[in-house]
């Protein structure tokens, strides 16, 4: 008799003897069917909030859409391929207001409930501050395809004072 305790599995168990370094074809296959699975689950996981609020079939191709900018944006897109570049202003600007008051709305029922939220950023000014020209960029004109091109106003900023008819200077004498 001796101190290890009985196993109930037995102990002519052919895994602990093979050797390691061969995997089995079948092994094999089953690696890749089980990751083949495990990137569905995930891509299922992720895309499963699309159909939450899809209370109809005919939505089938805007989820289509959403799901494909997911995609995208997970292997590294910029910006979003839903966003509409040209658009009418006035649809632009109800847009904006719409989303706007949403979120007016949300911060007014958050602070009715006592629910403390994130602080509101300040939107942000466009045009407001100077165009950045770079290191070597010329102070007049436009360098562009290897020659700077200087325009009217340019060159009678260079000169100075503009001269009138024969050379005379454009301020008059007394």
């Amino acid at each position: 008799m001796n101190s290890k305790p009985p196993t109930s599995t037995p102990t002519d168990a052919p895994s602990s003897t093979k050797l390691r370094g061969k995997p089995d074809p079948d092994e094999a296959d089953d690696d890749a069917d089980q990751l083949k699975n495990d990137y569905a689950l995930q891509r299922l996981l992720r895309e499963s909030h699309l159909l939450d609020g899809s209370a109809s079939f005919s939505a089938r191709g805007a989820l289509r859409h959403k799901a494909m900018d997911l995609r995208l944006r997970d292997l590294g897109a910029k910006s979003s391929i839903l966003r509409q570049e040209k658009m009418p202003m006035a649809h632009r600007k109800g847009i904006a207001a719409k989303a706007k008051s949403k979120e007016d709305r949300r911060r007014e029922e958050a602070r009715q409930n006592g629910v403390v939220l994130e602080k509101a950023r300040p939107a942000v000014v466009r045009g407001s501050r100077r165009r950045d020209t770079g290191i070597d960029a010329p102070s007049v004109g436009r360098f562009k395809g290897g020659t700077l091109k200087l325009s009217k106003g340019d060159l009678s900023t260079i000169k100075g004072a503009s001269t009138g008819r024969f050379g005379e200077s454009a301020r008059r004498r007394k």
